[in-house]
């Protein structure tokens, strides 16, 4: 596929609160699992054109976590909502 040069033509959506919640738990498992793995302490990690080490690979991924959680926030009660009750 050739790449994109401009965005005429391009549509979207805004992520629903699936898709942020997905994302979330990607994030957190990527924490949990850095944080567990002592035997990749040394290992540098790329975010996009840099490396970073692995405290620095940490604050991006909370950085991230920070942001989708405010998208998530910043949806409307009744999308957000995990409970499927006709009753309501």
């Amino acid at each position: 596929m050739p790449d994109i040069t401009s965005f005429d033509g391009i549509t979207g959506q805004p992520r629903t609160a699936a898709q942020l919640l997905a994302i979330l738990e990607k994030i957190d498992l990527a924490i949990y699992n850095l944080l567990n793995e002592d035997k990749n302490a040394g290992i540098s990690y790329r975010i996009g054109d840099r490396s970073v080490d692995r405290a620095g690979y940490l604050r991006w991924l909370l950085e991230a976590r920070r942001l989708y959680t405010q998208q998530l926030s910043a949806l409307p009660a009744w999308e957000v909502s995990i409970y499927d009750d006709p009753d309501l």
